[in-house]
């Protein structure tokens, strides 16, 4: 049977082929490699990094709250409001209560311009 297939060279090499080889092989990985590290994909790539950084960042610092601090802070909030505590209580637990009647003092008043107004005219006898 082997007998009266074709007997023909099929395994041809073009000549010079194996000569070209490793040109044509890292012409195509150079083409490749060019395709998937372009610039504009490098540039992505580090937005997204930094982008990520600043979220982590930012969610690291606004969840470190004390729990202790907050259930104080509560606690406080609930003698102030039941009127258990009066201002003078608290000012008395204060270390420095003068820089509390200043900051309060700020706040409320931060806006009003002294010198526009002469505080004896305010006043009403």
């Amino acid at each position: 049977m082997m007998e009266k297939l074709n007997k023909k060279e099929i395994h041809l090499v073009p000549e010079g082929y194996f000569d070209k080889l490793p040109d044509r092989i890292l012409e195509r990985y150079e083409s490749r490699k060019s395709v998937w590290f372009s610039k504009p994909l490098k540039y992505a790539a580090a937005a997204v990094f930094i982008l990520g950084l600043g979220l982590w960042v930012f969610i690291s610092q606004t969840s470190q709250v004390d729990p202790m601090d907050l259930m104080i802070s509560q606690e406080i909030d609930l003698y102030i409001d039941t009127e258990y505590w009066q201002a003078e209580d608290i000012l008395l637990l204060a270390d420095n209560p003068n820089s509390i009647l200043d900051e309060i003092i700020a706040t409320e008043w931060g806006s009003f311009d002294w010198a526009e107004t002469d505080p004896e005219e305010d006043i009403w006898y």
